[in-house]
């Protein structure tokens, strides 16, 4: 430690002792700061300034008049009218010709043509056969990339406004006819028309009192259901006790189910084990009893013994067997189900036979050690016999092996999966449980939501009843107005001004936008990005400016530095440098451009953790891997920019953009430096800080002990490369 703080105050001296250095370091901790500020300010709010995008529009439409009603509407010259009153993009109202050959020379960036028919195509959209009707839209993409996505939405502005026009337009002129139908209630079509209209606002009116009783009807029921929900409370939270000691009850069950399984599994290994062991002893155990005939004639009295210990060995192996044996019929055989009893049976059954071939086996012995002890035996005679019985029990230990293998041991495993099954089940089942209880628990606000269904149903029935009292008298006057000739009555439903009704049943909705954790500008929005990448620049333009290896000679007055002193106490420097770096582009965000954070030191803070993580990655490659390490940087920036998330969203890009996001470093800096300044979700600042700040273990690894091998063959590389005086 005291060797780094030894290389700290040597660079500080260094760097404060020249003009030219400290002018250095402060193009260093500037430059950064320039590059976000003027990014942010440029890009601040670019879309107020659409207006001065030209956009060419021409009409070519020749009207278009009725029938039925003598009036000539050009529905295309209002749309222009409505048009000069935007100043959304800058409109050029010119000739078709004009509008496109200015598209292609680069005059307009986009032009809309509205056709000849358009006013006709307009006007008999009810026709049959009918087709939406279609206007001229050109683009130049070649003059801007961005330009064109700006366009073309002006130009679904100006198709939403040709909707609001073309309906205004129709109601308007319908109304003004209304008004003055007077000259023709004389003409029997004109009698009719107004029959049929009259019949069918008569119609409207039935309708919206029928919904009116409906809306009643749903109140009444309400009204009925609340003294059921009140009962119902106490009757919930009994329930949910009921259901919290059911899903205790799941619990004892899956542990049950687990007993069972673990039971299962290791008295079916157990067994199988002990049938394996018992078959392949055999071979050992006729060996033995060879060698103790062999011997019998020098060594009566240690044969005997001799032929006691293999007897009690093979005893041995019966309690073995026998123990297991009846751990499966006395724990097992009750839990099997019925299709699985034969196999376990039959299986039994050849444990049972091998066992008893066993015990002849051990009697038999006993019996040739007693004999040998008389010296009354027949050796060939008894030899050959327990040669045999030894032959006998192991053909039926291993035919019991196989039958358990072959038969049992898979409908076990089978039973064993389907507990496990069971196990998963009883999981899902008590989270079911648990789900109701709690629903049940929160049942005492189904009171309040009854109230305010009731007040709602309530209301759309005043409402219904009010418009169908309106439509009512829509039709008196409309009755009156057929039977007498006189439209008083009418005119004075629809108004003196007709174009306000109209533009209301044109634009009957309108839309309020409430913003979710907002930010001031665009410019505010693209700041982590900018922040971002300047942090990242700054520190590769340290690297650049100032060397990586403090010197080694005596003049320095420095001590023998070892690698990893060398390593930390240079980037003390940088350190400092980023710290100055992050601090000044940080407030001048704040102060400066004002891009008015919600949380402001937290602001900062990000910024001195990213300039941090990007200053100790950036300075590890070059101590590393040289200018190759500068290179590496260089390509990690390139790509940063684009698969950061800091612009576009992660979901538009490529696949691949979207799977290595997660291991940038700028990935997590922008998303930290995003909460920072529109809000904080769920702490996830502090998420995206903390992956931020992971970054630095790699780099502290790679620096403190990755690149020690490495060390004598970048200094070949260097001396290589001054070499060439060149590079």
């Amino acid at each position: 430690m005291k060797n780094i703080l030894a290389v700290l105050r040597f660079d500080l001296r260094r760097a404060t002792s020249s003009v030219m250095a400290v002018i250095v370091l402060f193009g260093l901790v500037v430059i950064p700061s320039l590059f976000t500020w003027f990014n942010v300010i440029a890009s601040w709010n670019p879309f107020e300034n659409t207006k001065n995008l030209k956009v060419a529009v021409a009409s070519v439409d020749e009207g278009y008049q009725s029938d039925l009603v003598p009036i000539r509407l050009n529905v295309g010259d209002q749309v222009l009218s409505a048009l000069r009153a935007n100043d959304d993009l800058d409109w050029v109202f010119t000739s078709k010709a004009d509008a496109i050959d200015g598209t292609r020379s680069g005059e307009y960036y986009a032009a809309i043509v509205l056709p000849p028919t358009f006013s006709e195509d307009m006007m008999t959209f009810y026709g049959p056969g009918s087709e939406p009707t279609r206007i001229e839209y050109y683009t130049n993409e070649k003059k801007n990339a961005l330009a064109p996505k700006i366009t073309e939405q002006g130009a679904g502005e100006v198709s939403t406004s040709i909707n609001e026009v073309f309906t205004e337009t129709l109601s308007e002129a319908g109304l003004n006819i209304i008004t003055s139908l007077s000259s023709y209630l004389d003409d029997a079509d004109t009698q009719a028309a107004l029959s049929r209209l009259q019949a069918h606002v008569a119609s409207v009116a039935a309708q919206l009192r029928a919904g009116a009783s409906t809306a009643d009807m749903f109140t009444a029921l309400i009204e009925s259901s609340r003294p059921l929900v009140d009962s119902a409370s106490g009757l919930a939270s009994s329930s949910a006790d009921t259901l919290r000691s059911a899903t205790g009850a799941i619990g004892d069950g899956k542990q049950a189910a687990q007993t069972l399984k673990q039971t299962l599994l290791t008295t079916t290994a157990a067994l199988g084990k002990a049938l394996s062991a018992t078959a392949d002893s055999y071979q050992a155990v006729a060996d033995s009893v060879d060698d103790v005939f062999a011997s019998l004639d020098t060594q009566s009295a240690s044969s005997a013994d001799a032929l006691r210990a293999i007897g009690a060995r093979v005893q041995t192996q019966i309690d073995q067997q026998q123990t297991v044996r009846d751990s499966l019929v006395n724990d097992v055989r009750p839990l099997l189900p019925d299709s699985a009893l034969a196999s376990f049976d039959a299986a039994i059954s050849r444990i049972d036979a091998a066992i008893a071939r066993e015990q002849a086996l051990q009697m038999r012995l006993d019996e040739a050690a007693d004999q040998v002890v008389a010296g009354n035996a027949d050796r060939q005679a008894t030899h050959a016999e327990i040669t045999k019985l030894i032959a006998q029990a192991k053909a039926a230990v291993q035919d019991a092996g196989k039958t358990f293998k072959t038969s049992l041991q898979p409908k076990l495993d089978a039973l064993a999966s389907t507990l496990a099954d069971i196990g998963r089940d009883v999981d899902s089942i008590g989270d079911d449980l648990s789900a109701a209880a709690r629903s049940l628990s929160g049942s005492d606000s189904l009171g309040s939501v009854l109230t305010k269904g009731e007040a709602l149903t309530s209301g759309i029935s005043t409402s219904l009843a009010e418009t169908a009292d309106r439509f009512d008298e829509i039709d008196a006057a409309l009755r009156n107005a057929t039977e007498t000739g006189d439209l008083s009555d009418l005119r004075e439903l629809i108004g003196s001004n007709p174009e306000a009704l109209a533009t209301f049943v044109a634009e009957p909705v309108a839309l309020e936008r409430v913003p979710v954790y907002s930010v001031v500008s665009f410019g505010a929005a693209m700041t982590p990005l900018y922040t971002v990448l300047a942090l990242w620049v700054g520190a590769l333009l340290t690297a650049v400016a100032i060397r990586v290896d403090p010197p080694q000679d005596e003049a320095s007055g420095l001590p023998q530095l070892s690698p990893a002193e060398t390593y930390l106490g240079r980037f003390g420097i940088f350190a400092i440098v980023g710290f100055l770096q992050s601090s000044l582009v940080c407030l001048g965000s704040i102060l400066f451009t004002q891009v008015q954070p919600q949380h402001p030191f937290l602001l900062v803070l990000a910024g001195w953790v990213t300039s941090l993580v990007s200053m100790l990655i950036i300075y590890t490659l070059v101590v590393t891997f040289g200018n190759a390490g500068k290179a590496l940087s260089v390509l990690l920036l390139v790509i940063q920019i684009s698969s950061s998330g800091g612009a576009y969203p992660l979901q538009v890009l490529p696949q691949w953009f979207q799977n290595i996001s997660p291991w940038l470093p700028a990935t997590h800096a922008v998303g930290a430096m995003r909460a920072a300044i529109a809000g904080i979700y769920r702490n996830d600042y502090w998420v995206q800080l903390g992956w931020l700040a992971l970054f630095a273990v790699p780099a502290l690894l790679l620096g403190l002990v990755l690149r020690l091998p490495l060390i004598h063959g970048n200094q070949k590389m260097l001396r290589a490369l001054e070499s060439t005086k060149l590079m």
